[in-house]
């Protein structure tokens, strides 16, 4: 359409200011839907960085309970060592003192020496096997810390994914409110 002056002035459509390009309630509502798309993807990326936090922390705490359980199992080998060490000990001075005593050696030595024998092998053992016992509950601990600390971050990526969805759709929603606005302008004025 010319205006006269040769120069070509299309047609604004009704929901259209001369100045702005938009009328004030358009320009809210556009804004309105950027602000809920950004507000929806800046709540992701932190929610993106918690998951990624916890999942760190879950496998560093995880970690340290391995570190633990070998220091564990590793101590209690070395006191299973000691204590074969000091058992040996202790049957030779068994031995020493049965024959200083000049005792033959039928009778109460042999089951003496072989009672002590005994309960310093059961004493070597139940030591071991107290170590492994510990050692593995730090580990099944350190799996359980690590596959819940995983879940959780997993659990926090799905949010987060939500939550950029939603506002991504909210903004979505707006920009739909506003061209049904439109449109029913756009009908109104064409009546």
């Amino acid at each position: 359409m010319s205006n006269g002056s040769g120069v070509l002035r299309l047609n604004r459509f009704s929901y259209q200011n001369a100045r702005m390009g938009f009328d004030p309630a358009s320009l809210g509502m556009i804004t309105l839907a950027a602000t809920s798309a950004a507000a929806g993807a800046a709540s992701a990326s932190a929610q993106k960085k918690s998951a990624e936090a916890t999942r760190q922390a879950a496998d560093a705490n995880a970690a340290t309970l391995r570190n633990e359980a070998d220091l564990q199992k590793q101590t209690g080998m070395e006191n299973a060592k000691r204590m074969q060490q000091d058992a040996a000990r202790q049957m030779g001075e068994a031995r020493l003192d049965a024959a200083q005593s000049s005792l033959l050696r039928e009778g109460s030595v042999p089951i003496r020496e072989q009672a002590l024998a005994t309960r310093l092998q059961t004493r070597i053992q139940d030591e071991a096997a107290e170590a492994m016992r510990n050692a593995q509950s730090l580990y099944n601990r350190a799996n359980m810390e690590q596959y819940t600390g995983r879940a959780n971050a997993r659990a926090q990526k799905t949010s987060a994914m939500g939550t950029l969805l939603s506002g991504f759709a909210q903004g979505g929603n707006t920009l739909l409110k506003l061209s049904l606005i439109h449109i029913r302008r756009c009908r109104r004025s064409h009546k």
